[in-house]
């Protein structure tokens, strides 16, 4: 491929539309050639500009409540029963196809249905942002074990790896010595998740490997999740999001969670 042929494949890159292989080759491609660098950097520069925390525009509290309280009476599903209203707007991840059908049904062309789909359309489309960013954590998990990327900078001393960032992004993450909690300090580097750039603290544990995410903002996510066979765990502090991957067993990532916070 020429260089007029890998440049839009920059933009998917950017994007984290690229399988393991081809963001490889791209990735290849960027280290020799100033112009898709260049055009990569503005993009990304671009991308974490517009996720500025200010520029997100989050529902008032109370919202859902409101637009459920607004509803007419519930109406029996399929089988006869009424669902209570609370329990309703209490399960809507579990439910939303349920809630659709019962849109399309019984509201269809009135301003409770509108009301309804643009409740559950706010709460689908943050379900799927988050499988989204897990979609894009676990890729970038694979990448690091399949290729030659676990880290750019290879230390087990913390005062080599935290040092290194700076300047590379807008944070510094957290680097604590975990070694007396048996997890060992591989290294660092930058990587990029749903389009944004991330620092990544790479510990080890045996042969298992630990990539922890680490970028500014308090992106509100499920603490545990999984995802083609690996954990995710999620939590912020100060400012951060957190994002732990491994193949590990649940109660080992337990113990590198609680290492890692109560050492920073």
């Amino acid at each position: 491929m020429s260089c007029d042929d890998k440049k839009p494949l920059v933009h998917a890159l950017a994007d984290g539309e690229l399988d393991v292989v081809h963001a490889r080759e791209i990735e290849a491609h960027i280290a020799s050639c100033t112009d898709c660098a260049g055009s990569f950097a503005r993009i990304m520069t671009l991308k974490q500009k517009l996720s500025a925390p200010g520029l997100r525009l989050r529902a008032p509290t109370g919202l859902a409540e409101r637009i459920m309280a607004g509803l007419p009476a519930p109406v029996a599903d399929e089988m006869g029963f009424e669902a209570p209203r609370k329990a309703r707007l209490g399960s809507w991840g579990r439910s939303a196809n349920a809630w659709r059908l019962r849109a399309q049904g019984a509201f269809a062309g009135g301003l409770g249905a509108f009301a309804l789909a643009a409740c559950l359309a706010f709460f689908v489309m943050r379900a799927d942002t988050g499988n989204e960013i897990a979609r894009s954590l676990v890729d970038g998990h694979l990448r690091s074990l399949a290729g030659e990327h676990l880290f750019d900078v290879q230390s087990t001393d913390r005062h080599t790896v935290k040092p290194w960032f700076a300047g590379k992004l807008d944070i510094t993450p957290p680097v604590p010595d975990l070694a007396l909690k048996g997890f060992t300090l591989v290294g660092g580097r930058i990587d990029y998740v749903d389009g944004r750039a991330a620092a990544v603290v790479v510990y080890g544990r045996r042969t298992h490997v630990i990539n922890l995410f680490v970028w500014p903002g308090t992106d509100p996510a499920p603490p545990t999740m999984e995802l083609s066979g690996y954990l995710l765990r999620h939590w912020t502090k100060d400012g951060l999001t957190f994002w732990a991957v491994t193949d590990l067993a649940s109660s080992e990532l337990d113990e590198f969670e609680a290492a890692y916070q109560a050492a920073t």
